[in-house]
């Protein structure tokens, strides 16, 4: 599978990941005009595409919720993504835990500089995490496994649907 993600940031600059296999991850920064800012497309590829012309791809139009560690323009080495939906009836309890336990956590976690949470305008899964790390294993030290290993955070990730994880490198 290739991926791009094409993301607006507040100060008019897009950032691109494209294309992407199984990791890889190419960024290029450009300025663009007359864009809303603070949302991400997301394009699925099942071959690479070419500069001739797209192959159909599954596109998802993501707005940004939250945000937490560093801020402004950041590029790190990697890029994790939990791509994912949720039951109607947990959304509150969701939205929660990543806002008050969960991305908290994590950012004070040596090697995970940021995190970013983003909901689907259009296209599905529902939901995307984007973590910008330092250490692409960040989330096994000490430290992130203690993040990661909190009873709420269990039950919240025990009731994911349709979760993709993919770790692209820059």
């Amino acid at each position: 599978m290739f991926i791009s993600l094409i993301e607006w940031c507040a100060n008019g600059a897009a950032i691109e990941a494209a294309p992407a296999r199984e990791g890889a991850r190419v960024t290029r920064l450009y300025r663009t005009e007359g864009v809303i800012e603070d949302r991400m497309i997301w394009s699925e590829f099942d071959v690479r595409p070419h500069v001739r012309g797209l192959p159909q791809a599954k596109v998802t139009l993501l707005q940004k919720t939250q945000e937490v560690g560093h801020s402004g323009p950041l590029v790190a080495p990697f890029v994790y993504l939990v791509h994912t939906d949720i039951e109607p009836d947990l959304l509150d309890e969701y939205n929660a835990w990543y806002g008050e336990e969960h991305l908290p956590r994590l950012v004070k976690v040596p090697g995970i500089l940021r995190a970013r949470r983003f909901s689907a305008l259009a296209g599905a899964p529902h939901f995307l995490t984007a973590y910008d790390l330092a250490d692409r294993d960040a989330f096994e030290s000490p430290a992130g496994l203690v993040a990661r290993k909190t009873p709420w955070t269990e039950r919240m990730r025990s009731q994911f649907i349709n979760t993709r994880r993919i770790m692209c490198t820059l």
